[in-house]
């Protein structure tokens, strides 16, 4: 695993905040400006939270952890600015210790409810929870009677049970006030979206004091749509039209997906979310604001390029988001710095016209894959956003592609590789937490036998049933497509967060030899976590491959791709 550099601890942080270059993208550069590493420690850091309390500027985000894995260790460290965003001072910190079960701490949230500062977060148990299963989330929640100096300990503010008395779990992702008139009175209600253990089903709660909860409706429910973060604004005259903007992980888990909009009306229990958009926005964040005399919505957002590699972008909605037939159009402003393990963004008000932009984010100098990038250091950035200088224009999204395998060696030759060779699997999802497989090949002229035996991801000892691929045609230059169909992954050989490949389908390698002692190439196909359902998939479409002869006790050197030409 790469670890980009290993920054010095910063305790009382205060950083001048150094000026970014030239943005990604193609984008406008005067959009998101001055984009900038606010706060670096070597750990991973991530979920930024913000909010202007009468000129002081108090961010939060997660720390203290090495990864995104849930754990105990984890806290929400909380800084103060009182030069709009220039510099920033720790101000405080909260973490879960109160809680039982060495609970995990993230995803927080500032409310500003009747005169109190509410401190909103989610709790879950520690260790990796696939889809959030087995996670038991909770909503919980601390107050701040000083301005964020000192905060009460976390408690659990929400709690359901089903119709056999079993506690449903509930992580509240977004809350937004609805300010209307009901019988002649004005009224402020707070709502939050909140979405299930296992990602099936997103729901709409309300509070009148920001205490007590009830859950009002669900917006949507779908296993094979994997709802979870949803946005919510009100629309209106009287805030009487809901829209939530929900986030759907239903082509592949680490892929570009969709996202579902969803509109309701007063009293907000049936929703319609039938229309879908071709971006998967992960962690968002949607402004709405008044430029050159019409509303216009702003969402920030993780975005997913090929080959699991991700972005923090910018993106603006156009279109009727209340009516269920009015048709959206999407347009891409800007791509900020960022890389690996990003986004989960928030602004703060800065004036009528700007904002403070944060972000979180791997080393942007490597290209860390997401699944890396989630067990590395990471950043926390911002920029400075000027709602005035958004594009008149719209730039829509670049068309959806495949990971493009990298090329195979030119001006090879059939090379005679029968024999035992060592071959190494790189993920692309996680190239240094590699797969090991003994490789018997038995030439016969113009095809091959290829029989992959698994090995032990420690010891490399074999593992469960070789994988079988017979009569395979080779050319003349070397080159063979092997088709091992679905295979089995035995849990000792690819050691990685609880297994997340129970199974491996379609798995086709396509080579070639480079001597009579090895060949290399790269891997098409994709694993399967659960069931059959394209939302449970991981491609593994630009993973690559190497295979070196075994000449004696010894394992040799592994390599895991082709030889750059």
């Amino acid at each position: 695993m790469k670890r980009a550099r290993m920054w010095p601890s910063i305790l009382g942080l205060v950083l001048a905040l150094a000026g970014g270059g030239s943005d990604a993208g193609g984008a406008p550069a005067s959009f998101a400006t001055d984009q900038r590493i606010v706060y670096s420690d070597g750990l991973h850091n991530e979920n930024t939270e913000m909010i202007n309390l009468h000129g002081r500027i108090l961010l939060m985000f997660r720390g203290g952890e090495q990864g995104q894995i849930g754990s105990a260790r984890a806290r929400l460290k909380i800084f103060e600015s009182r030069d709009q965003g220039r510099t920033f001072a720790l101000l405080s910190e909260v973490n879960a210790s109160n809680l039982p079960g060495d609970r995990d701490i993230r995803d927080p949230k500032f409310v500003r409810m009747g005169g109190r500062l509410f401190l909103y977060a989610i709790s879950r148990l520690p260790g990796f929870h696939y889809r959030d299963l087995g996670g038991q989330a909770w909503t919980i929640r601390a107050e701040s009677a000083d301005g964020g100096r000192t905060w009460t300990p976390p408690v659990k503010t929400y709690q359901d049970v089903d119709a056999n008395g079993v506690e449903t779990f509930w992580g509240f992702w977004r809350y937004t006030r609805r300010l209307y008139t009901d019988s002649g009175k004005r009224r402020r209600t707070l709502f939050a979206t909140g979405y299930q253990d296992f990602d099936t089903a997103v729901g709409l709660f309300a509070s009148d004091d920001g205490i007590t909860w009830e859950k009002r409706s669900t917006i949507i429910s779908s296993y094979d749509d994997v709802p979870s973060e949803a946005e919510l604004q009100f629309f209106g005259h009287n805030a009487e039209t809901a829209v939530a903007l929900v986030r759907l992980d239903n082509q592949d888990i680490l892929a570009d997906g969709q996202t579902a909009i969803c509109t309701s009306h007063d009293p907000f229990v049936t929703w319609e979310c039938g229309r879908r958009i071709e971006q998967r926005l992960d962690g968002p964040t949607w402004i709405i604001r008044r430029t050159r005399g019409r509303a216009r919505s702003f969402v920030f957002a993780r975005k997913h390029l090929p080959c699991t590699f991700k972005r923090t972008a910018i993106y603006e909605l156009r279109g009727d988001l209340t009516d269920p037939a009015a048709p959206i159009e999407v347009c891409e402003i800007q791509e900020l710095k960022s890389s690996g393990d990003t986004a989960y963004t928030s602004l703060a008000p800065l004036g009528r016209n700007r904002s403070l932009l944060a972000w979180y984010s791997s080393a942007v100098d490597h290209e860390l894959p997401w699944f890396e990038g989630i067990s590395s250091p990471s950043d926390i950035w911002l920029a400075d956003v000027d709602f005035r200088r958004a594009p008149a224009g719209c730039g829509h999204p670049p068309p959806e592609h495949g990971c493009a395998p990298p090329p195979l060696p030119t001006g090879t030759a059939a090379f005679d590789v029968t024999g035992t060779h060592l071959l190494t699997v790189a993920p692309v999802i996680w190239p240094a937490q590699i797969l090991s497989f003994r490789a018997d090949v038995q030439v016969h002229g113009t095809s091959l036998d290829l029989a992959l035996q698994p090995l032990d991801g420690v010891s490399k000892a074999p593992v469960g049933a070789p994988w079988t691929a017979t009569n395979v045609a080779i050319s003349a230059e070397g080159r063979f497509r092997a088709d091992f169909g679905t295979q089995t992954v035995p849990p000792e050989a690819y050691p990685l967060l609880d297994d997340p490949f129970l199974t491996v389908n379609e798995f086709v390698l396509s080579g070639a030899t480079t001597s009579s002692d090895g060949f290399c190439g790269s891997i098409a196909g994709y694993g399967q976590v659960f069931g059959s359902n394209p939302s449970d998939r991981i491609r593994l479409e630009g993973s690559t491959f190497g295979a070196v002869r075994i000449t004696g006790a010894a394992l040799p050197t592994p390599t895991t791709a082709c030889p750059r030409s």
